[in-house]
This record gives C-alpha cells, sequence and structure tokens, in this order.
C-alpha cells in the first residue's frame, strides 16, 4: 500500500526518452524525410508513347482494318513504367546475356553428352517418320538443359538399343537375301528400258500389281531396276546390273514369281497384262482401239518399247 511516506509512483513521471534510450530512437523529422523519400521513389514513373499503337489507342492491322483497343496500353496510347528507358535497356541486354550464355552452357553439355553416348545419338538425330517424335523431343530437351532426366535417360538407352539390334537383324537378313538373291535373265527388259528411253523421260512397265521403274541414274543405284507393288506403292527390291534380283523384306515368292516371269519375256508379260486388264502395260492407258485391244498393247508403246 501506498502512503505519504512510502511511495513509488514517482517513476512514472520518467521522460520518454530516459524510459527507452532516447539517444538510440531517430528523430521525428528524420523518420518522416525517410517516408517521404520512400513515397518520391514510389511516385517516380515514366509516361511514353505504346509503341504497340504507336499512341493512337488503337490497334490497327497491316490491312489498315482498326481491330480496337490496343491491348498493351488499354486504349491509352500511352504506357507507364516504374523505371527509364535506359533502365529497362539494361536489364533486357543483361537478362538476354544471361540467357545466352545457359544456352551456350546446355548445348556444350548436350554435345559432351552425345559425343560419350554414340548409338543414343544415332537414335536421337535420326529423322522424324509419320507421328512418332519421341527421340525428337528428347533431342530438344537435351539441347535445352544439357541434360535429360533419370527416367528420360533410361527411355533413350532402351529405345536406341532396340533400334540398334533391329538394324543389325535387318542388315543380317539383307545380307542373307544378296548372298540368294537370284539371278535372271534380264536382256530382254533392259534392252525395252534402253529403247524407251529414247521417248519417255520416266519409263515404267506395269504387269499386273507389279511396276518396274528405273533408278536415278545421278542416285546410287543408277544402272538398277526398281520393282514395286502397285497397289499400296511397297517396295519390293531392286534388280541389280549383274542381273540379281534382290528382294525387300516384303516381296513374296508370287512377287518373285512374277518378277522372273516379266524377266523371261516382258512382251509376252505385257500382252497378257493387256488382254487381262484391258490397260496398257506401258501407259496405263485403257486399250479402246481394235487393234491395240487384240495386240494387248498400244501400238505407239510396242514401238517405242522395241516389241
Amino acid at each position: 500500500m501506498c502512503d505519504e511516506n512510502n511511495c513509488s509512483h514517482d517513476d512514472l513521471n520518467d521522460a520518454i526518452d530516459d524510459i527507452f534510450g532516447g539517444s538510440d530512437v531517430a528523430p521525428r523529422h528524420a523518420l518522416a524525410d525517410a517516408e517521404a523519400a520512400r513515397v518520391q521513389r514510389a511516385a517516380t514513373s515514366y509516361t511514353e508513347k505504346c509503341l504497340s499503337c504507336n499512341g493512337r489507342g488503337r490497334f490497327i492491322s497491316y490491312a489498315g482494318r482498326d481491330c480496337g483497343p490496343c491491348f498493351k496500353c488499354k486504349g491509352a496510347g500511352t504506357q507507364t513504367f516504374k523505371t527509364s528507358p535506359e533502365q529497362r535497356a539494361k536489364s533486357q541486354a543483361s537478362a538476354a546475356a544471361t540467357r545466352d550464355r545457359a544456352a551456350a552452357s546446355a548445348a556444350e553439355q548436350a554435345n559432351a553428352w552425345l559425343a560419350a553416348n554414340p548409338v543414343e545419338a544415332e537414335w536421337l538425330s535420326q529423322p522424324v517418320t509419320g507421328d512418332f517424335t519421341f527421340h525428337a523431343d528428347m533431342l530438344a530437351a537435351l539441347i535445352k538443359y544439357g541434360h535429360l532426366t533419370e527416367r528420360q535417360e533410361a527411355a533413350v538407352r532402351n529405345a536406341a538399343a532396340k533400334s540398334a539390334a533391329r538394324k543389325a537383324q535387318w542388315a543380317a537378313e539383307k545380307l542373307a537375301r544378296e548372298d540368294g538373291a537370284a539371278v535372271l535373265t534380264l536382256e530382254k527388259i533392259r534392252t525395252g528400258f534402253e529403247s524407251a528411253l529414247r521417248f519417255l523421260k520416266r519409263p515404267k512397265l506395269r504387269i499386273a500389281d507389279i511396276q518396274f521403274s528405273l533408278a536415278p541414274s545421278t542416285g546410287r543405284n543408277a544402272g538398277c531396276i526398281y520393282v514395286v507393288r502397285s497397289s499400296d506403292d511397297t517396295y519390293l527390291g531392286k534388280i541389280t546390273q549383274e542381273d540379281k534380283f534382290i528382294t525387300s523384306r516384303d516381296c513374296t515368292a508370287a512377287d518373285s514369281e512374277t518378277v522372273a516371269r516379266v524377266a523371261a519375256d516382258p512382251a509376252a508379260a505385257a500382252t497378257a497384262h493387256g488382254h487381262q486388264y484391258g490397260q496398257c502395260s506401258c501407259c496405263g492407258r485403257e486399250l479402246t482401239n481394235p487393234e491395240s485391244v487384240a495386240r494387248g498393247i498400244g501400238p505407239i508403246c510396242a514401238d517405242r518399247w522395241g516389241w
């Protein structure tokens, strides 16, 4: 209990500076100046003409059509920024330089990975065919980031290994087909193509569902005769300059028999084709002239092919 002889309430009259340590508290005017500076910085802005609409506030297409208010400036014709154009340009240049360095580093890492993994690199670099783009997507990711995730790398290695195994199997099968290729007597069909070349740029011979055509003279198979199934454009093989018929994996025994029959006597095969299908085996046109129908081949085509 407090009385006049014993009272401890006098310390309530201490100055506020003594209680909180007045020497360490910033003066009121310093706080006010700091707040004013903050408000001034926040209020600082740069108003510039909108470059997207050239200050019109309307977006005009290349054809001169008014497409409505500009999306960038919301129709105001100006844009407000917190930083000056020089500061923004400097920041953009710095960001671009950072991106370039990151891209260069990622590309370097990607090239190192590809060099260390030649089987996977060959699989990743194969051209895109059809709708399968997984390998192209993985290559793009590798170049962009410089590495693949653990699961991506495992998938790439698995697919590359399977692809390499398939190619090895196909190469072995091709070698076996070449070793066992039938040697045909193709003098007559070659003579026919040589004769037709005097009149036609790309002569073709169609017998039943089989089409014969010359390989391009500038390609690696120059001098060969390609054999294709007409109904679905399936490649059946090629007849080499050594008169060997090297079949493809899709060539059936019936296809091989047809090729051998045509090779033995192409003129007779062309005539039989015309009688059966009513079309000229050389030009593919319908036979309507009585003479052509009787011969099974048009007279002009017969002359061109030397038959």
